[in-house]
C-alpha cells in the first residue's frame, strides 16, 4: 500500500475491522489425493500480521516443520520447485508467533499454520517484534492441539494430501457499497428535486413581486396640503406635508416606505384593491399559457379575503345615477298590466 512498516502494523486491525471484518472462524480444508469420503474441515483464526490470506484461499502441502516450535531456522520443503505451494505446520510456545512465521517464510515457505499445545482454544496471533513483522510477506493462522496433531499425522506431504486454508471473510465492502450506491443515488435525486423545487419556487415569487427598476417606474408624488388623499392605509396616518407619496395605476396613494417593502417583498398589486400595479411581458406571455390559472386562482383568493375593499361596478349602491329608460317592450307590458288591473 505505499506505507512504511510502523504504520502498516498500526492501520492493519483498523482494516481487519472496517475493509474485510472476519467472521468469527476461517476453515483448515484437509483431504487425500485417494480419499473419496470427502476433506477434512478444521477451524483456524488469522495471524494479526503479515498479510492477509487471498480471497482465493492457499493450497499447498502440509510439511511439519523441523524444529517444531520453528524458534530456529527450519528444514526447508522437500523440493524448491516455484510452481509447488508448501505450508509449514508449527507448534506454539518457546518463542513469539512472529518469529515463528518469519522463519518459515525464509526456509521457503509460502504460508505457516501453528497449533495450540494441549488446548484447542484458538486465537489471533499477534507479533511482539517491528523490525521481524515488517519483513514478514505470507499470510498464517492459528488452530487448535487436535486439528494439529491430525493434520501432522493423516494430511502432511508425505501422506499424498492436499491442505486448502480457506480466508472466511465477511466483506463488509461486498455488501456494503451495493447499500452505499442506492443511498447516494436516493440522496442525490432528493436533492436535485428540492433544488428544482426551490428554483420554481423562487422564480414564482419572482413574478409576484417587483425590481427596484419597475418599482422606479411608478410616479412618485410629494404630499401637499389639499391633496385628494389623506392616510396611508397602511400605517393608517394621516400625510404630512411632505410626505413622499407613492400613487399606484389604480389612483391609490401610500408612504414610499410602507408601499415598497410591500410591492418588493410580497406582491405587485394594490394592498387595497389588489389590481396589478405593473405588468410586465413575462406576465403578458404566462397569462396564455399555465400560469394564468394560478393567477385566477390568486385573484378570487383575495376577492374572498377582501370583498369589500373592492370598487364596486357603476352605479354604486347608493348612487342618485338614474335608472336606465324602460325599453317600449317593456311600457307596452306595463300598460296593458295597467289596463288589466
Amino acid at each position: 500500500m505505499g506505507l512504511p512498516s510502523p504504520q502498516w502494523h498500526l492501520l492493519r486491525p483498523l482494516i481487519l475491522i472496517l475493509c474485510s471484518t472476519r467472521v468469527s472462524h476461517s476453515f483448515i480444508y484437509a483431504y487425500l489425493d485417494t480419499n473419496s469420503t470427502g476433506p477434512e474441515v478444521f477451524d483456524d483464526l488469522p495471524a494479526l500480521f503479515g498479510p492477509l490470506l487471498p480471497l482465493e484461499g492457499v493450497k499447498g502441502y502440509l510439511i511439519p516443520a523441523e524444529p517444531k516450535n520453528a524458534c530456529l531456522p527450519i528444514a526447508p520443503p522437500p523440493t524448491k520447485d516455484n510452481t509447488t505451494v508448501f505450508i509449514a505446520l508449527i507448534q506454539r510456545y518457546d518463542c513469539n508467533f512472529d518469529l515463528k512465521v518469519l522463519n518459515a517464510q525464509l526456509s521457503g515457505y509460502s504460508a505457516a499454520i501453528v497449533h495450540n499445545v494441549d488446548s484447542d482454544k484458538l486465537m489471533n496471533m499477534a507479533g511482539n517484534d517491528e523490525h521481524i513483522r515488517s519483513q514478514i510477506t505470507i499470510p498464517s493462522v492459528f488452530t487448535g492441539e487436535t486439528a494439529g496433531r491430525v493434520l501432522m499425522e493423516q494430511f502432511s506431504y508425505y501422506d499424498n494430501a492436499h491442505v486448502f486454508l480457506n480466508p472466511s471473510y465477511f466483506l463488509l465492502g461486498y455488501y456494503l457499497i451495493p447499500l452505499i450506491v442506492v443511498v447516494t443515488i436516493i440522496i442525490t435525486v432528493t436533492c436535485v428535486i428540492m433544488v428544482v423545487r426551490c428554483i420554481q419556487d423562487r422564480k414564482r415569487r419572482g413574478r409576484n413581486r417587483l425590481s427596484k427598476d419597475q418599482l422606479k417606474k411608478i410616479a412618485v408624488h410629494k404630499f401637499k396640503k389639499g391633496d385628494a388623499y389623506d392616510v396611508c392605509a397602511i400605517c393608517l396616518e394621516e400625510y404630512e406635508e411632505g410626505d413622499k407619496l407613492r400613487v399606484l395605476p389604480c389612483s391609490h396613494a401610500y408612504h414610499c416606505s410602507c408601499v415598497d417593502r410591500w410591492l418588493t417583498k410580497s406582491k405587485k398589486t394594490c394592498p387595497v384593491c389588489k389590481d396589478r400595479v405593473l405588468r410586465t411581458d413575462d406576465d403578458t406571455d404566462s397569462e396564455g399559457g399555465g400560469d394564468a390559472a394560478e393567477r385566477a386562482g390568486e385573484e378570487e383568493e383575495d376577492n374572498e379575503r377582501t370583498p369589500l375593499l373592492r370598487p364596486s361596478p357603476s352605479p354604486s349602491f347608493g348612487s342618485m345615477a338614474e335608472s336606465p329608460p324602460a325599453q317600449q317592450g317593456e311600457q307596452g307590458d306595463t300598460s296593458t298590466t295597467a289596463v288589466a288591473v
